[in-house]
């Protein structure tokens, strides 16, 4: 079936859940304090006090809504220009926080003592977006940082991860929807369920998140690439986090709209092209744009594994389901 229009099934089925049961969840497993997850120290962050937004709309009517912020992972050689981008919307339609200050913070993993530091702030263009080029006094060391972009205006906050590489890093890639989830339709029936203040807990895999963590506990990094648009990405992280699955960066479809087949082939393998000489290892995946995009780049059908209905595809590695999977890895 086409994905495009699998994707509009998935939607109109949730809608109708939606409509017929209330609240759905499913059980959602404890995080570890382990140092490879999700940890956005905010226990040590001391939050500057509001300084209210300088729209009238913005202060009276926008920060009524739920926000939701978009802070975009990113990975650069000890060579590159750094960067950092973010996106804020609130309200379940997702309206632009437009003309508004953005604080930003770092923690750098890697120092000895770390603590937050501010080093810059960014206003919003018009389509709610910053656009931050870090400068030259302020750009980040190899290792790991986490990046704060703190809401001047109504103090809410996106967080999100630098990488600095000095030299290639061990990757490990996994796609999401319905590689990690049970089905492409669970990130939907997510989604669609907030319209109706309902709480679901996309399904995932039976030892998805051990195989996560298998890669994690052994140095690799994990980078989730999800052709999800960007909208999503805080929602994709949300998940993550609440799912127990260890850290990893988080890479979304740039585009506001749905992607599938060839343009799904395109944007993995464009930027899995961008990254592969820090040092893509092994793939996971689940749809034919997952497995064109890995071999695009160079790895070969034994670092590819496919789990559903195309598992062996191509020669790819096959993925009857993960623990099986995992009996099969190295100790």
């Amino acid at each position: 079936m086409n994905q495009t229009v699998k994707k509009v099934i998935c939607i109109m089925t949730a809608l109708l859940l939606m409509m017929v049961f209330s609240p759905l969840h499913s059980t959602v497993s404890a995080t570890s304090s382990e140092d490879y997850y999700f940890d956005f120290k905010s226990s040590k962050f001391t939050a500057p006090p509001e300084s209210n937004f300088i729209n009238w709309y913005n202060q009276n009517m926008l920060r009524r809504h739920t926000p939701h912020h978009n802070g975009y992972d990113s990975i650069f050689k000890i060579t590159d220009s750094q960067y950092i981008d973010g996106k804020f919307q609130y309200g379940d339609f997702r309206k632009d926080l437009e003309g508004e200050w953005i604080s930003i913070y770092a923690w750098s993993f890697s120092d000895g003592e770390p603590q937050w530091k501010k080093i810059g702030r960014a206003k919003t263009d018009s389509d709610g977006r910053i656009h931050y080029v870090i400068p030259n006094t302020e750009r980040f060391g190899t290792g790991l940082h986490l990046i704060k972009l703190y809401v001047e205006g109504d103090g809410t906050e996106a967080n999100m991860y630098i990488r600095v590489l000095d030299g290639n890093k061990k990757y490990v890639v996994f796609d999401i929807d319905g590689t990690l989830t049970i089905d492409d339709c669970e990130n939907v029936i997510e989604y669609t369920s907030e319209f109706w203040n309902v709480i679901y807990n996309a399904r995932k895999y039976e030892g998805a998140v051990e195989a996560t963590k298998y890669y994690a506990s052994r140095g690799y990094e994990i980078l989730y690439l999800t052709a999800r648009p960007y909208w999503l990405a805080e929602k994709t992280q949300r998940w993550l986090i609440r799912n127990g699955f260890p850290r990893g960066l988080i890479h979304t479809y740039e585009g506001s709209g749905i992607v599938s087949g060839s343009k799904a082939v395109s944007f993995k393998r464009d930027y899995l092209q961008s990254v592969k000489s820090r040092g893509v290892n092994f793939g996971y995946g689940n749809a034919t744009s997952d497995i064109d995009a890995y071999f695009a780049v160079g790895l070969p059908g034994n670092r590819i594994f496919i789990i559903g209905e195309h598992a062996g595809l191509k020669g790819t590695t096959p993925v009857s389901s993960y623990p099986e999977h995992l009996s099969k890895l190295p100790e």
